[in-house]
């Protein structure tokens, strides 16, 4: 009988090669049909590239579904679920690379999606903010605010994909800082379940280094923002592993674009216009490169998001105190370094 490591190394492998197949698929017809972002005063890049490469982590991943499913890891009716509305939104976000749809539109449509994939879940996670414990008995006041900040999650994830390699790195060590976290209680089914969805990623991430063949484009980080939300919410429903865990090793994520939102808001601007305000470009500007700055948020998730996320999957009370101290650090780190503020034009 083969044994169940070869068979997993294998699949394994077969996600990575997928992935990094279809990615070079994809970018070859973005080449041959001329779908490439120019540079523009909007983008923090300076060739011609393709973009559509996130369709690839979307076909894989949902592939990946129907492992889970036929190895019984998850409940049949979320992983349709995760399916179908993974590829509601990797299509979304794809009409969006290649097309044109309204803002009004597709923030609707996240709204839908994502209220589908809350319904999906058998049961409202159990999760502690402060020692107390909150279940479904404030359901009414909880979905909301889990919508909300699950279709914020969606959209950030597009916000901070604006450098070469950023946000494929942060899904990676995301997925495999949770895999840890997994494995360290003994729930090994959710732990291979993020290992083959950070093989999907490192597939694509292959071409997306600095500097970048090809880009995740809207398809990619929707799609991402969608299952890591659902992930989160499944997981946390069907574990003892904090969700906190997860929270925390998105910290950078949150507070950049989170930051710049509200900085851009108070000071007048037009929030939904285009730019390259976010903390980590006003870092890839000051560098010259994308690759600086792209492993330096990877050694900060790695030396101190990581070992957070595990303290508070050990102890659970301190998940939100641990968030709100990183959040704040980096939150005023990106104040610092002028996220959200516009040049001040030069003196005549």
């Amino acid at each position: 009988m083969i044994n169940s490591s070869i068979i997993l190394a294998f699949v394994m492998f077969s996600v990575v090669a997928g992935a990094a197949g279809l990615t070079v698929a994809v970018r070859s017809w973005a080449v041959r049909r001329d779908a490439l972002v120019l540079p523009s005063d909007r983008c923090s890049h300076t060739i011609p590239t393709p973009h559509g490469g996130g369709i690839a982590i979307g076909a894989i991943s949902i592939i990946l579904g129907v492992l889970f499913s036929v190895l019984d890891w998850v409940p049949d009716s979320s992983m349709v679920a995760f399916m179908c509305l993974g590829f509601v939104m990797l299509a979304l976000g794809v009409w969006d690379d290649f097309g044109d749809i309204s803002s009004k539109l597709r923030l609707f449509a996240h709204f839908v999606v994502v209220a589908i994939g809350m319904w999906s879940i058998p049961k409202l996670p159990v999760f502690s903010v402060f020692g107390v414990q909150v279940d479904s008995s404030v359901a009414f006041l909880l979905w909301p605010m889990l919508a909300f900040a699950w279709v914020w999650l969606i959209n950030l994830y597009n916000f901070m994909d604006g450098i070469d390699g950023l946000a494929a790195i942060q899904a990676l060590l995301l997925f495999g800082g949770m895999a840890l976290n997994f494995w360290y209680v003994g729930y090994d089914q959710w732990a291979w379940i993020c290992v083959f969805l950070l093989g999907a990623v490192l597939g694509f991430t292959i071409l997306n280094w600095p500097p970048a063949k090809i880009f995740m484009g809207d398809g990619g980080s929707g799609f991402l923002g969608f299952i890591i939300g659902f992930m989160m919410l499944l997981s946390a429903a069907q574990t003892k592993v904090s969700m906190w865990s997860w929270i925390i090793l998105l910290t950078l994520f949150i507070a950049d674009a989170t930051t710049t939102l509200l900085v851009r808001f108070f000071t007048g601007q037009n929030i939904l216009q285009a730019h390259r305000l976010h903390a980590y470009q006003k870092l890839a500007q000051r560098a010259g490169r994308h690759a600086p700055v792209t492993l330096g948020y990877g050694a900060l998730m790695l030396t101190v998001l990581l070992p957070a996320s595990m303290l508070a999957n050990k102890f659970p009370y301190s998940g939100p105190l641990v968030f709100a101290a990183l959040f704040a650090l980096a939150s005023a780190s990106a104040i610092w370094l002028g996220a959200g503020r516009l040049k001040k034009p030069d003196a005549q």
